[in-house]
Order: structure tokens, then sequence, then C-alpha cells
């Protein structure tokens, strides 16, 4: 079977969102450290940034959570799919 036929930009599409994933993430620990180090240069009032951190972690938790649900029915649909094609890759291997 020819790969480049069955190549449809899904690795790609994959990648990204794994990328946005991450991206995310690093967003959300770059608002917490400016935080921490605007309190420590006296912008913020003492203890502003440890008040923030909770609600800002519920906040990533919850998103990520969200999004790695529907992530993750993508990755059992890929999984299924490829088993499928593997399955009959292997039967016609054998005729």
């Amino acid at each position: 079977m020819d790969t480049v036929a069955t190549r449809d930009g899904a690795d790609e599409i994959k990648a990204e969102i794994y990328e946005a994933i991450a991206v995310m993430n690093r967003s959300f620990e770059q608002i917490m450290t400016a935080l921490y180090k605007l309190e420590s240069k006296g912008v913020l009032g003492e203890d502003y940034a440890f008040d923030q951190e909770m609600p800002i972690r519920e906040i990533a938790a919850r998103i990520n959570c969200y999004v790695l649900a529907q992530v993750n029915e993508r990755e059992l649909d890929d999984r299924n799919h490829y088993s499928k094609m593997r399955a009959n890759s292997e039967r016609r291997k054998k005729k």
C-alpha cells in the first residue's frame, strides 16, 4: 500500500493539536511566573500571586480536561481505524 496515499494531513493536525496544548500550559505557567515577579518587585501586594495561583491552576486543569477528553476521542478513533487497517493488511499478506 502506498504510504503517501494514506497521509491526509492527520499527522500534521495531530502535531498542531499537541503543540497548542503545550502552548496553553506554558502560557499559564508564564502568567504565574509574571505574577510572582511583579509581587517580588512590590507592584502587587503580598500573597497576591499565591491567592491567584489556585484559581488559575483550576482553570488550566479544567481546560486541559476538556481538551484532552476531545483529543482522547480522536485518538481512540485513530487507534480503531489503524488497527483495522493493519489487520486487513496482515490478512492480505497471508493469502
